[in-house]
């Protein structure tokens, strides 16, 4: 009897361990350097999105992105439509991201989209060792080669964007999703969500 007794112990100990570990790691158990879920959208619905140490621009129109949530899961959101302007381009920038030397690491997105009928309407995804937190534009940008949400796939599908090699970076960087517009009827939207970097090690 007491035999059983450990193993039931040593098995709730066991699933209890790998339940709490979510927060801190992903399967199998990568440690986690960064991760933004967007749980506070719930709260501030269609409010401009102004997370703390996140960067909100707008580089050309006055359209920013937005906290939006469904069903109790909150992401970010940007959309032209109904601007009435010639072109909208929205940045939503990460806070400071420290990569350790060696720590292999991976970042990885889901992204959806709707309404959108022209491939000039786009995600675009970007990284940057030199942006101060400031002068989006005075930045080096480098594109990251993701699988985004687009014209083709809408109907608020989330698309994963796969596992994005990010091995070749350490230090401070900060990650961008840059969101091109024109403003006409069926500009459309895109949503971004599950933002992680991750030690590949």
């Amino acid at each position: 009897m007491k035999n059983i007794f450990k193993s039931f112990l040593a098995i709730a100990t066991l699933s209890l361990a790998v339940s709490c570990s979510d927060d801190t790691e992903i399967p199998p158990f990568k440690p986690l350097i960064f991760s933004e879920d967007f749980p506070e959208a719930e709260i501030n619905y269609n409010a401009t999105f102004d997370f703390e140490g996140w960067t909100n621009f707008a580089e050309t129109g006055t359209k920013l992105w937005i906290e939006r949530d469904f069903n109790n899961d909150g992401y970010i959101q940007f959309s032209s439509f109904g601007s009435g302007q010639a072109s909208n381009i929205g940045w939503a920038i990460t806070p400071a991201i420290t990569i350790e030397e060696g720590a292999n690491a991976v970042f990885s997105f889901s992204s959806a989209s709707n309404f959108v009928d022209n491939p000039d309407n786009k995600l675009q995804v970007f990284i940057s060792t030199n942006y101060d937190g400031t002068n989006v534009l005075a930045a080096t940008w480098t594109q990251l080669d993701a699988v985004v949400a687009d014209n083709t796939t809408n109907n608020y599908t989330y698309i994963p964007s796969g596992e994005i090699d990010l091995s070749t970076y350490s230090g401070t960087v900060h990650i961008a999703f840059k969101v091109t517009g024109n403003g006409s009827t069926l500009d459309g939207l895109f949503q971004v969500d599950k933002v992680k970097v991750y030690s590949n090690n």
